[in-house]
């Protein structure tokens, strides 16, 4: 990572699963809304469903096949083949058996991937009942990867300068609230209602911010190492995180409008109007 493409392409990768998950939360709404009257009849006290961290995708065939959990390993493992093969980094030794210090940030970076490659394979267990996992074992996982994904950051700093550090203690802070938020989500079903809007919004976060860390350390124009210039990314990580709420929450407003709002609406109508035939048929019959 240390250049502006290896900023910009885990940014980018964050950015397009935060867009995958909003995508597949309008879906898995518009699934919900269409199963309501079944899940009405769902009997008092049997176990309700409980939506996994991923989503599957539309159609007859990709709905039958775990889409994401696959993409999910095979992206960590081209990832993590590319930070150790491709640039040469595999050696972890050198010839006095000495870590060698250059190799060390690949060797991180591929446990930060192995992490997430490790929360599609539990999700891949999950789905073909390999092993009976308990409920909300893949929401676990997904935090324990954003954890280790914010320790290895928090580690990542020694030797830098103080722009840099801010950089990146700023990145660790929003990866350690998003393993939070997915832990809480495990342990708690109330908060389960918050993971729609919580889980794409951190993800974006967390991407556009390896977007600012890499234009600001390898930009055209890198940045000074300089006190006022420290101080601005705290002022910038709010301007980042009140941007990606703004945007989320209209997207939410005209996809609830959209897609969930309207056909409630319709099937209310449609609902009251076949309740008013039955009206209509019982009074006929006792005339």
């Amino acid at each position: 990572m240390g250049s502006l493409e290896g900023h910009l392409i885990p940014g980018s990768m964050f950015i397009l699963g935060a867009v995958w998950w909003f995508i597949g939360e309008i879906l898995q709404n518009n699934r919900n809304n269409a199963d309501r009257a079944r899940r009405r009849a769902t009997p008092r006290g049997s176990s309700p469903f409980v939506q996994p961290v991923w989503y599957s995708c539309r159609g007859a065939r990709l709905s039958k096949l775990p889409v994401e959990p696959i993409v999910k390993v095979i992206v960590a493992v081209l990832s993590v083949i590319c930070e150790l093969l491709e640039y040469d980094q595999t050696a972890l030794f050198d010839d006095n058996g000495e870590f060698v210090a250059e190799h060390l940030d690949n060797y991180a970076h591929s446990a930060m991937y192995a992490f997430f490659g490790l929360s599609g394979l539990v999700d891949l267990v999950m789905w073909y009942a390999l092993l009976p996992l308990p409920p909300k074992f893949d929401y676990l996982v997904m935090s324990l990867a954003f954890w280790f994904e914010g320790f290895l950051f928090f580690f990542h700093l020694h030797g830098r300068d103080e722009l840099n550090v801010r950089l990146h203690t700023i990145l660790y802070i929003v990866v350690f609230v998003t393993a939070g938020v997915f832990l809480l989500a495990v342990i708690s079903d109330q908060f389960m209602q918050f993971m729609s809007f919580l889980k794409p919004y951190l993800l974006c976060l967390q991407g556009g911010w390896f977007y600012q860390a890499g234009f600001v350390s390898f930009g055209p124009d890198p940045w000074k190492n300089s006190p006022s210039n420290v101080e601005f990314l705290g002022i910038a990580v709010a301007v980042h995180a009140l941007a990606w709420f703004v945007v989320h929450l209209i997207f939410h407003i005209a996809c609830y409008r959209c897609f969930i709002k309207k056909p409630l609406l319709n099937e209310r109508r449609l609902s009251e109007e076949s309740s008013g035939e039955e009206v209509d048929s019982v009074m006929l019959e006792e005339l």
